[in-house]
């Protein structure tokens, strides 16, 4: 098989002729993986069956330094598009440079008004989709798979413009401010994912993360009132763009509890099966007949502090688990940290092309 037929196969629940494998580094470990091999790009080195694309950056200049103008912000803050100040760790060690507190802009909102006039992203705009299409033909020309979408999503935006803790009281005790901040978000989301699809990606990404460890961060309930309308609505819009783009959702932590409502409304590939937070073959089991899986090989156990031997370990415990009947992506269950020994990296991969074949 081609790559990019290797991977939708998967994605789709069939069986390709071996299990993809993927993963992605932070800034630390790239540098540590330019130092080991000489090169720059880790899809390459490492053959994976994908590429990434996305929106262009954008060109509108938004001066958001009145939404923190009661803040002493040091000098290295960043101010993102959505107006959300990102603010570096203190010091200068290169392994937690990625760690930044986020500040939202709406934090202090109390009125509707507030949020209407906010300025949101220009993430709908013509300009920020030119040469996608000519991107995407590129990737797929290559054999490759093409992955885009919008990173976070519906929960996660809206809490990152509004405030964690403001979002979630407004969900309970503020019906309208939630609503308002929501839509608006949503509204810019649909049409950059429409903007994707009909460019021609393979597989439309979504993240937000609702679990933690033990349970859910809000009720089910909660969810299926905030949030499952609005991500069904951004399903609606990719799917009708193109009936065969596959759907991806990411939620750290323990979402089992909506896993057979996101089925319900399209989601068909799962991730990251956190190992800590549910049992990866467990979740193969009651769901693997209606949802493909990617991930479940632990970042927080194995792959920083496993020997080479543990990882091999897991990683082929998950491909007879996991992977039997194929619909499974091996994968990290999130980025690979600092504390990720190079070694452990090639162990992953060796191991994923040596028990990784079906038949």
């Amino acid at each position: 098989m081609i790559p990019r037929e290797r991977l939708l196969t998967a994605c789709r629940r069939g069986i390709p002729d071996r299990v993809p494998y993927a993963f992605s580094f932070t800034s630390y470990v790239q540098e540590v993986f330019e130092r080991e091999t000489g090169a720059k790009d880790m899809a390459e080195y490492f053959e994976l069956d994908m590429r990434h694309v996305g929106a262009k950056p954008t060109a509108k200049q938004t001066d958001f330094s009145c939404y923190f103008a009661d803040l002493d912000l040091p000098a290295d803050a960043r101010i993102d598009e959505w107006g959300t100040c990102e603010v570096p760790p203190e010091g200068d060690d290169p392994k937690t440079a990625h760690f930044r507190h986020r500040i939202s802009p709406l934090r202090n909102a109390t009125a509707l008004r507030e949020v209407e006039e906010f300025p949101f992203p220009d993430l709908d705009a013509d300009y920020r989709y030119q040469g996608l299409a000519e991107e995407v033909a590129a990737i797929k020309t290559r054999g490759l798979a093409a992955m885009g979408g919008v990173g976070f999503s519906t929960f996660d935006f809206s809490w990152l413009v509004r405030g964690i803790d403001g979002l979630m009281m407004d969900m309970v005790a503020d019906p309208e401010m939630a609503t308002a901040v929501m839509d608006r978000v949503v509204a810019i989301l649909r049409q950059s994912i429409r903007r994707q699809v009909e460019a021609g990606i393979d597989i439309v990404i979504w993240g937000e993360d609702v679990g933690t460890e033990r349970a859910m961060m809000m009720s089910p309930s909660t969810w299926r009132r905030w949030i499952k309308p609005r991500f069904r609505s951004m399903i609606e819009v990719a799917k009708t763009a193109n009936p065969d783009v596959i759907t991806w959702y990411h939620s750290c932590g323990n979402v089992e509890a909506i896993i057979p409502d996101l089925i319900e409304i399209g989601v068909e590939v799962l991730n990251p099966i956190q190992p800590e937070a549910m049992d990866p073959a467990r979740i193969k089991r009651l769901y693997g007949d209606r949802l493909a899986l990617w991930g479940s090989v632990s970042v927080q156990r194995t792959m920083p502090f496993g020997t080479p031997d543990d990882v091999r370990a897991e990683v082929r415990e998950r491909i007879e688990t996991v992977g039997k009947g194929g619909g499974f992506v091996l994968a990290p269950a999130h980025v690979l940290e600092p504390e990720v020994p190079w070694a452990n990296i090639l162990a992953f991969v060796e191991a994923a092309r040596e028990h990784g074949r079906y038949g």
